[in-house]
């Protein structure tokens, strides 16, 4: 039965089995009486089209082919097989649309696909063997050299038989692969983290598709393989993967999948262009002799392992693609600080902590003392760079727990957890010393530079602030002083 899927799955095993076969080929749906899918041989056995038995709205049903006579032996047969695993081997006579009656041999198979069960099988004609059973019935004087004759056509019927059983079930063992990997790609655009993603895809290679290993390896920094999920469990760490010529040619590009001698498969994972790292999928040793000489299901296998290492690398590009947009959105892109939405959220998580495990926090507010004056007189383009140096210079400047914003315009706003006012002011003037002290390029005046100066005020977390508001007010009042008083100085709210 054919279905939906995300995956690009070369599709030769179908068309080896249902398109090129000389004997008839089929999936029937046994509940609804109707061929899902038949080949070319099958529509010359009943001699009906393709239209008639498939796609037509309303198809032929199988039990009008069957001959009037038989129809009670086929339907006990297809009583007989309820469960996924039953099969069988029956002969009936079928009734073309011209009248003419062929007697069939079917062996079949139960298969559980896609949610309903379905019945594989093949057919050939045995009009002619059926006559030479008469034949050897009705003409004694014949008989040994006929028996002989029916005996090595029954034995060579037995051996293509068993063969096109073979075949069909390896058709169930590949349909159960391609039924979990759309359900696994769905799965993988639905989680948000990316450890998910590469634990999701360990799990459903094996538990679903029955490959008997999954590893997701991703390089890191230092160009090592890292686990990152594996199924069997193996705990993550950086490990060496061996260091064949093929391994090597995925891994430099030059080659999208190997498999090494023991049936391991290989799969490169790219990701924006860059190859981050490898999917490894083992397939079952009775699997690995099942598809032996069977080059168009192991390309099916290749091509299946294949899709999920790009849809991997793609999922991988989308999350970082997602995560940079995101911290885009935190930024200032002028200065390269962070902007007033963040600091706004920070203050608030930190003033709520602050307050709960009464902890210390300060804040800075910081101005860039006549900066008015700079665009004034040098244009906006010489302004733009000085908040670039100054942000370059802040940026650098605090611990990793300190949040650091630009505010608006000129002003620059410093959250400084675990700090108390003294400190906070001493650290203030510091930073205000340094920037007092930095030459800035004027590039529209030769080599000339300019050096510019910053007023900051400080307020510290007391036993009376009731509100973040209110710690950024008292800042902004000792602010305000430091502008009344001269600028280039750091003023302590209420010192």
């Amino acid at each position: 039965m054919e279905s939906d899927t995300t995956a690009t799955v070369h599709p030769s095993l179908l068309q080896l089995h249902f398109d090129t076969s000389v004997d008839g080929q089929y999936v029937l749906d046994p509940s609804a009486d109707v061929f899902v899918k038949v080949n070319p041989s099958m529509c010359e056995l009943l001699g009906y089209t393709r239209e008639q038995l498939v796609e037509a709205r309303r198809p032929v049903a199988t039990s009008s082919i069957i001959h009037e006579d038989d129809r009670t032996l086929v339907e006990a047969h297809r009583k007989a097989a309820q469960e996924p695993g039953d099969s069988g081997i029956t002969r009936f006579r079928v009734v073309r649309p011209d009248g003419e009656v062929r007697h069939l041999e079917v062996r079949f198979t139960l298969i559980r696909y896609m949610g309903r069960i379905v019945q594989v099988g093949s057919a050939r004609d045995v009009s002619d063997q059926v006559k030479l059973e008469v034949k050897l019935r009705n003409e004694s004087e014949f008989n040994r050299e006929l028996t002989l004759a029916a005996q090595q056509s029954a034995k060579d019927a037995q051996r293509k038989s068993l063969e096109v059983l073979e075949a069909n079930t390896r058709v169930g063992a590949l349909s159960e692969v391609l039924r979990a990997i759309p359900v696994l790609t769905k799965r993988l655009l639905e989680l948000e983290d990316l450890d998910s993603v590469y634990k999701e895809t360990a799990l459903t290679m094996v538990n679903d598709a029955q490959f008997s290993s999954c590893v997701v390896l991703l390089r890191d920094d230092e160009g090592r393989l890292e686990v990152k999920y594996a199924n069997p469990f193996r705990s993550t760490t950086s490990v060496q993967v061996k260091e064949t010529e093929h391994i090597k040619r995925v891994l430099s590009g030059g080659e999208d999948l190997v498999v090494d001698e023991d049936g391991v498969h290989y799969a490169g994972i790219g990701a924006g262009g860059v190859m981050r790292g490898l999917l490894q999928v083992g397939l079952p040793k009775n699997l690995q002799r099942f598809y032996a000489g069977h080059k168009p299901i192991q390309q099916s296998i290749r091509d299946l392992v294949s899709t999920i290492a790009d849809f991997i690398g793609v999922v991988i590009s989308d999350h970082e693609n997602l995560e940079r947009i995101k911290q885009q959105s935190r930024m200032d892109k002028l200065t390269g600080l962070y902007n007033r939405r963040v600091f706004e959220e920070q203050l608030s998580i930190e003033f709520r902590r602050a307050l709960r495990y009464e902890r210390d926090l300060s804040l800075l507010i910081m101005d860039i003392d006549d900066f008015k004056h700079v665009n004034d007189t040098w244009g906006h383009q010489q302004g733009d760079l000085v908040l670039e140096v100054v942000g370059n210079l802040l940026a650098g400047s605090f611990r990793d727990l300190d949040t650091v914003c630009r505010y608006g315009g000129e002003e620059v706003c410093v959250i400084l957890p675990e700090t108390v006012g003294e400190a906070a002011r001493v650290k203030a003037d510091q930073i205000r010393r340094k920037i007092a002290e930095t030459d800035i390029p004027m590039p529209n005046e030769g080599d000339k530079l300019m050096r510019i100066t910053m007023s900051v005020g400080v307020a510290c977390l007391s036993k009376g602030t009731t509100s973040e508001e209110q710690l950024l007010r008292e800042a902004d009042r000792a602010l305000y002083w430091v502008k009344k008083n001269g600028k280039n100085q750091v003023k302590l709210a209420d010192a």
